[in-house]
């Protein structure tokens, strides 16, 4: 057994862990160095001792770091990646600690981690060396409490880790799992027994822990699956949000489709009701089934499949969490944009504001990402995907649209890229560079992008359609607000259902079509980075009493559109629309013009104890603008309810950009 260290990324105090000590060289970078640890732990690709390793370095990690795991897997012979020597660069830890692959076990290697980053601790958590769903849990529950996680073999604690309790001066010993049920009582500390290892957000509860994030995971991804162990990417956000892990399956199968799925989901969510927040989704499709609704293809393409659902936890058809399927390559680029989501805020060159970066297609968006203080944006026209030295490869966001597939992002970006980027969230409106189950080779150009610096991805599983705009811009709207990716993406999905509901397409139709086709690979609770707060109003709603008040945003920009060549517009030379933060875009094909056509509508939600019977509007403003007279309601947990509804705020000239009509408020009464 041996624990390297690496040198830091610059010069730092080298900690002897044991008499073997390896330096590997780590690019260079000018500034001062980062606080705290990260640890690498050389992961085989195939089943093994290092995977407990790899979790035991999260409870050790959180320790380190004040609660916030920083563990990488690396390839079982040590190699850096580009993409890992990057994050140790722009991170720039004091240490960097090294789990080697080879002449050790799992409880040594936990043995020698405690050692290193505990002092004390009256409480230790212990499973079996052997128990993969039992340590996923442990671990959590371990980082979680500041204690470090032990392992016992044969269902006995050795020599030396009761040694190691002694050091610790250990009272109370957690046993989860297999442990649980035979371990033999540990000397002089009591044990606490913790027997399903689902139940660790219930013990967590228990003890006084917040929990409003789960991390799902699928522990049969540690030995199948297209993309294995993602469950230890589960087992570190968790711990690094303050959350608890959800098990779904058992050790050797995954669950068999999206029903059984949903009811061990709901099963762990007993004890969280109303209380939480985010679920992170952390598997590959086929090892946590997505829902496929037969005939939602409605003949655009095969029916998308969807996550949609696992936010949906009662009865009415809205969406409850928020929601992100957190996926990657493989176990190697799951840890790593686990450890970027955690660290996104240290991961930013000092007095960077900000970059936003617009490709291809898109034209629209420099107002409402000005309004929060980005600068001009870069732009990339196509032709060739960008290279090292592009500025999107230091962009904060980038937003896309042309024509796409799995394999590629327009001419922007490929599946086998080897080109890096800053943590940035990447967007796009083009056709089905979100699907994981369109390729026999299982390539994905947005698990590249993850996998290379994002920290999110955000577009279609299938081909998209105009309607996608609403999604796009609703998602975009609360992102620069300053919600997380996960409430932006439920915030999306809402209001693309509202509209749905409106239009009559709860059960069949295009907008349905593309509210199912949307997809959000990434942390749910990462809350992207914005240079300054909002410099204008958005359009809002107000509820005081029964009274609500609709204000349109405080500024509005005129924007010009690209018309795409397979478009064949040729009415005028450009065709104009509007932006006002907060408001959504309703977008169709408009046949006989060659263009998309475009409605402004703000998706108001106001939420209310009372109970509700009716909506009246008490203003009647020029037509078309106002309330199209429609309202519907979501119930939720805790007794309170929202209710939606849609005004349209201006109508507009597509051809002169002229405004015909333009309301500023509007005011209306619940019943």
């Amino acid at each position: 057994m041996r624990l390297n260290l690496l040198a830091a990324v610059v010069a730092a105090t080298t900690v002897l862990l044991c008499t073997d000590v390896q330096a590997v060289p780590a690019p260079a970078t000018g500034g001062p160095k980062s606080a705290g640890t990260v640890m690498l732990v050389d992961l085989p690709a195939e089943a093994a001792w290092q995977d407990f390793a790899f979790l035991a370095a999260v409870a050790a990690s959180s320790k380190a770091n004040n609660g916030t795991p920083l563990v990488l897997a690396t390839s079982a012979d040590g190699a850096l990646t580009p993409e890992t020597a990057d994050f140790l660069a722009r991170r720039k830890p004091e240490r960097v600690v090294r789990v080697s692959a080879t002449g050790a076990d799992a409880a040594a290697v936990a043995s020698a981690l405690s050692r290193d980053s505990f002092e004390r601790s009256t409480l230790v958590v212990a499973c079996a060396s052997d128990d993969y769903r039992g340590a996923l849990a442990a671990a959590v529950i371990a980082a979680r409490e500041s204690a470090p996680l032990l392992y016992a073999q044969g269902g006995v604690l050795s020599d030396a880790v009761q040694a190691e309790l002694t050091r610790l001066g250990a009272t109370t010993v957690l046993y989860v799992g297999a442990l649980a049920s035979a371990g033999k009582d540990p000397v002089g500390a009591s044990c606490e027994r913790l027997v399903e290892p689902g139940e660790a957000a219930r013990w967590l509860r228990a003890r006084g822990r917040a929990v409003d994030y789960l991390a799902v995971a699928a522990p049969a991804d540690r030995t199948s699956g297209l993309r294995r162990k993602l469950s230890l990417s589960a087992a570190v956000l968790a711990a690094g949000r303050k959350g608890a892990i959800s098990l779904l399956g058992t050790a050797d199968a995954a669950p068999a489709d999206f029903d059984t799925a949903r009811a061990g989901l709901a099963a762990s969510l007993g004890p969280l009701a109303g209380r939480l927040e985010h679920l992170c989704l952390a598997a590959g499709p086929d090892m946590l089934p997505m829902a496929v609704i037969a005939g939602s293809g409605i003949g655009i393409d095969t029916d998308p499949p969807s996550d949609l659902e696992y936010g949906n936890i009662d009865a009415d058809p809205f969406v409850e969490l928020a929601v992100g399927r957190f996926v990657a390559e493989d176990a190697a680029a799951g840890t790593l944009l686990a450890a970027r989501s955690l660290a996104y805020e240290q991961l930013f060159a000092p007095k960077t504001g900000g970059v936003l970066a617009l490709a291809e297609w898109e034209r629209v968006w420099s107002p409402l990402f000005a309004n929060v203080g980005f600068a001009k944006p870069a732009r990339h026209e196509g032709g060739q995907p960008f290279t090292q030295d592009s500025p999107l490869a230091s962009a904060t966001a980038i937003v896309h649209s042309a024509h796409s597939s799995w394999l590629q992002l327009g001419e922007t970006y490929m599946h086998d890229s080897r080109v890096l980027l800053a943590p940035c969230l990447v967007e796009t409106g083009g056709c089905s560079p979100a699907a994981l189950d369109s390729d026999p080779e299982q390539r994905s150009v947005a698990l590249r992008l993850l996998r290379n610096g994002a920290v999110g991805f955000v577009g279609s599983v299938r081909r998209a359609v105009a309607q996608h705009e609403l999604y796009r811009t609703e998602f975009w709207n609360a992102v620069l607000a300053g919600q997380s990716l996960g409430q932006a993406n439920r915030h999306a999905l809402n209001r693309a259902l509202v509209a749905c509901l409106d239009r009559d397409e709860a059960q069949r139709g295009i907008l349905r079509y593309q509210l199912l086709n949307a997809a959000f690979y990434g942390d749910p609770a990462l809350v992207l980075h914005l240079p300054s707060k909002p410099r204008t109003r958005a359009a809002s709603a107000e509820l005081r009493g029964r009274e609500v008040t609709v204000r349109a945003p405080a500024e509005w920009s005129r924007v010009e559109h690209y018309a795409p060549p397979d478009w064949k517009y040729e009415a005028s030379p450009t065709i104009y629309s509007w932006r006002g933060a907060g408001v959504g875009v309703e977008s169709s094909w408009d046949g006989p013009n060659r263009r998309n056509h475009e409605v402004l509508v703000y998706t108001a939600e106001v939420r209310t104890e009372r109970a509700v019977t009716g909506l009246v509007s008490l203003d009647q403003p020029a037509a078309p603008t106002g309330w199209d007279g429609r309202y519907f309601v979501d119930e939720h947990a805790d007794g309170t309810r929202s209710v939606y509804f849609r005004v349209q705020l201006m109508d507009f000239d597509m051809s002169t950009g002229k405004m015909r009509e333009k309301l500023e408020r509007l005011r209306l009464r619940l019943q």
